[in-house]
């Protein structure tokens, strides 16, 4: 094996264990199918929220999306309620029509065969300790496609 092949086989390692951690440090709870409600497609995303700024919020969302409509660009929103209603007894459920509304975090563009990855972070308002439901959805910029998470409960470390 000469030295090319053992750096390229060392990056490949470390991204595969990178990947691979990533996924693990969200908390049991916090992490959701995608399911279809209009058009095509299914998903996963996987929410990490740290106190890592100083006991403001940290959150970071992975958001992976297949079988969807190819070469299309989709909207990737939250809706957040900081008043969970029943969280003791694992109830979470935001109304059709969020109390915040809709905020959009990122966007993404399906690869010719449907599939298409988004990593959105950044700090959030609430303190370490909070609580509140949150659901994501990932909506085509005209509207016909739209997938949703299911509601999470989501308390910041």
């Amino acid at each position: 094996m000469n030295l090319n092949s053992s750096k390229r086989l060392t990056v490949a390692i470390g991204l595969t264990l990178l990947l691979s951690t990533t996924a693990a440090l969200a908390e049991p709870g916090t992490q959701s199918e995608l399911t279809a409600i209009s058009g095509q497609g299914a998903g996963f995303v996987s929410v990490s929220a740290t106190s890592q700024d100083h006991g403001n919020l940290f959150i970071e969302n992975e958001v992976n999306i297949h079988d969807a409509a190819p070469d299309t660009s989709f909207s990737v929103q939250r809706a957040v309620d900081f008043a969970p209603a029943d969280v003791a007894n694992g109830v979470c459920a935001i109304a059709p029509e969020p109390p915040f509304g809709w905020i959009t975090d990122g966007t993404l563009t399906t690869s010719p065969g449907g599939a298409g990855t988004v990593h959105i972070s950044g700090s959030r308002p609430p303190l370490s300790g909070t609580q509140f439901d949150l659901i994501l959805r990932v909506l085509s910029q005209d509207g016909t496609q739209l997938l949703m998470s299911r509601c999470m409960t989501v308390t910041v470390k």
